[in-house]
């Protein structure tokens, strides 16, 4: 009997540095790769952003702000951390990570809307994106404070957290080597050249009469912690609402309110606030892919207007 413990004891543990070495080696292709999810964390990590203007929001930053047209027009380095999916708070913690590897910026241009800035999600999008970098206090802290957290297993038992995830274990093995994926994206920003979407009609399929977005004051005090902080450290923010579907505003109900409190916030800290919310480009379906989103082609016509619009408070 005890040598059949012995054995099966063997038969266990041999593995485990091939294991430890495997999840090394994954670990450090997914910091060099340039994979849809880790671009940015990695220009982020590696210090190679230093943006005099830095944007930031959720996915309508993300996919409609070009630093190439923002560059070229105001003369500046920007780059585009907008992160799909991403409330506030998970914007700002990313922020938080920015600054603890790269220079401050100049200027923030700051995304806002109703589905993402002032309500309550604690939920990490694509957990995916966090896993190369467990071992960083930051993102610990960031995806165990999560409703849907990762466990302490995901951070210390090799392979763990690529379960169901070949993929990245493939692209971790082959960025390794330095084969790994080109990045499509051009410093964190990538229009999307998709035609209207079923999304809007599902919306209207739930909600015929539409639908209230609750403002959180967590979230709100969250917000004014960040324009503090930026305050405080000479950073200027510029707020903008992007355009949207015109037939979708109808079914905000409480879109008034939220529209003040970003205009309060606009006057209590001097900050500029554009509103794109009744835009030329709204009034056509064939400039979006779905009610909150401009496809690739009309997005850039709202960046060149954005960037117009802004110039005067860039010095």
């Amino acid at each position: 009997m005890k040598r059949f413990i012995k054995k099966l004891l063997l038969f266990c543990l041999v593995p485990l540095p091939l294991l430890f070495l495997l999840n090394n080696v994954v670990d450090k292709g997914l910091k060099k790769s340039r994979y849809y999810y880790y671009s940015e964390w990695n220009d982020m990590f590696d210090g190679k952003i230093n943006a005099d203007l830095l944007i930031l929001g959720s996915s309508r930053a993300w996919v409609q702000i070009s630093p190439k047209i923002i560059d070229s027009m105001l003369h500046v380095n920007s780059y585009n951390l907008g992160l799909d999916g991403a409330s506030f708070n998970m914007q700002y913690a990313r922020f938080r990570i920015y600054l603890l590897h790269n220079k401050k910026p100049k200027y923030i241009l700051q995304e806002v809307g109703y589905t993402s800035t002032l309500v309550k999600n604690d939920r990490l999008p694509a957990t995916q994106q966090f896993l190369p970098y467990l071992q960083d206090s930051s993102v610990w802290k960031i995806v165990t404070n999560a409703s849907n957290p990762l466990a302490l297993p995901d951070r210390y038992f090799p392979l763990y957290k690529y379960n169901n995830e070949m993929t990245l274990v493939k692209e971790g093995i082959l960025s390794y080597m330095g084969k790994g994926a080109v990045s499509e994206k051009y410093k964190g920003y990538q229009g999307q050249e998709k035609y209207w979407d079923s999304t809007f009609h599902d919306f209207l399929q739930q909600n015929p009469r539409g639908a209230v977005f609750p403002i959180d004051s967590v979230a709100v005090s969250l917000f004014r912690d960040y324009l503090n902080y930026c305050r405080d450290n000479d950073i200027k923010v510029i707020m903008f609402y992007p355009p949207a579907f015109i037939q979708s505003l109808a079914y905000i109900k409480n879109k008034q309110e939220i529209l003040d409190v970003y205009n309060n916030f606009s006057k209590e800290y001097n900050i500029p606030f554009y509103t794109y919310m009744y835009d030329s480009l709204n009034y056509s379906r064939d400039n979006f892919y779905n009610s909150q989103h401009l496809n690739k082609h009309a997005a850039e016509i709202f960046c060149t207007e954005l960037a117009k619009d802004i110039q005067k408070n860039i010095k």
